[in-house]
């Protein structure tokens, strides 16, 4: 069991100086954020396969004990929707192999228009990707989020390993926040479905920009999460937010609340690494 925390990007020019330490050049954002977080959602590869070389550069900037959860091309799944996709996806499932140890489960993010009736192409995915790799499906058409759909869905991923991406994306839509722009449009209102399936879980977490109005959620997510280390999974928790400045804030404070209900849990990395307090941080209620 290991949990993971991080967000859906390793950079972002509105955490220099608060999240980086003043004066991180460019080039060494991704090594500074991993001695604070562990895992991040490689949601670049959703618009661009990247190129080899690029892959090796970042394994070799990052500890083995890092986790990157890539995010299969849209060319994949939006453009062609699965269909005779085969020789594109082993070449992105083989060039994420170059992280080596550090792949995590690849994201299959489907669009809205994917619907149950599209499940035969999922399965003859699913069943050709190379062996060896981790799989978590996010689904968007409303018809999953039915019994028959559900049970369809789960079927399907049962019989391959492949886990279900579990997207929280309420707190976005409920928060009263003028911070909150039509940016949070982009993910969609779904309910809320909490089983992973497999021994690893994937949630994307989608918050509110103000602390106190994710602490119901947090209140609700942590026992959930300790769980799921009682039960031995591998759990990859990614915190987004539309002002994204909060998001590795976030993502530190939700740990802290997991952690507090199983202290077997390791610091994080940010805990060792020089930098002052974060001031926004010590803000946020922990229990």
């Amino acid at each position: 069991m290991t949990f993971y925390i991080g967000c859906a990007v390793w950079a972002h020019d509105d955490w220099a100086g608060n999240f980086f330490p003043p004066g991180t050049p460019a080039n060494a954002r991704l090594s500074s954020y991993t001695r604070r977080l562990t895992c991040v959602e490689l949601n670049s590869s959703f618009y661009a396969m990247p190129q080899v070389l690029t892959v090796k550069k970042w394994a070799d900037e990052t500890p083995d004990t890092f986790r990157f959860s890539p995010k299969f091309p849209k060319t994949i799944t939006h453009t062609a929707q699965l269909k005779d996709v085969d020789t594109q996806a082993r070449t992105f499932v083989g060039t994420m192999r170059l992280l080596g140890p550090r792949l995590g489960p690849l994201m299959l993010q489907l669009p809205p228009s994917f619907s149950p009736k599209r499940i035969p192409f999922l399965a003859s995915f699913l069943e050709n990707l190379p062996s060896g790799v981790q799989v978590s499906v996010e689904v968007r058409h409303l018809d999953f989020f039915t019994p028959d759909g559900e049970a369809e869905l789960h079927d399907c991923l049962n019989a391959f390993g492949a886990g279900r991406a579990i997207l929280d994306s309420r707190p976005s839509h409920e928060t009263d926040s003028a911070e909150a722009d039509d940016r949070q449009g982009r993910k969609p209102k779904v309910p809320l479905v909490t089983d992973p399936l497999q021994k690893f879980a994937v949630v994307r977490y989608v918050s509110s920009p103000v602390a106190e109005e994710n602490t119901p959620y947090w209140d609700e997510w942590a026992p959930r999460v300790a769980t799921w280390i009682d039960e031995g999974r591998d759990i990859y928790f990614f915190v987004h937010c539309a002002v994204e400045v909060h998001s590795p804030q976030f993502a530190r404070t939700f740990y802290e609340r997991v952690r507090a209900l199983r202290p077997v849990l390791p610091p994080l990395p940010w805990d060792e690494t020089d930098q002052p307090p974060v001031e926004n941080l010590t803000q946020l209620p922990l229990f």
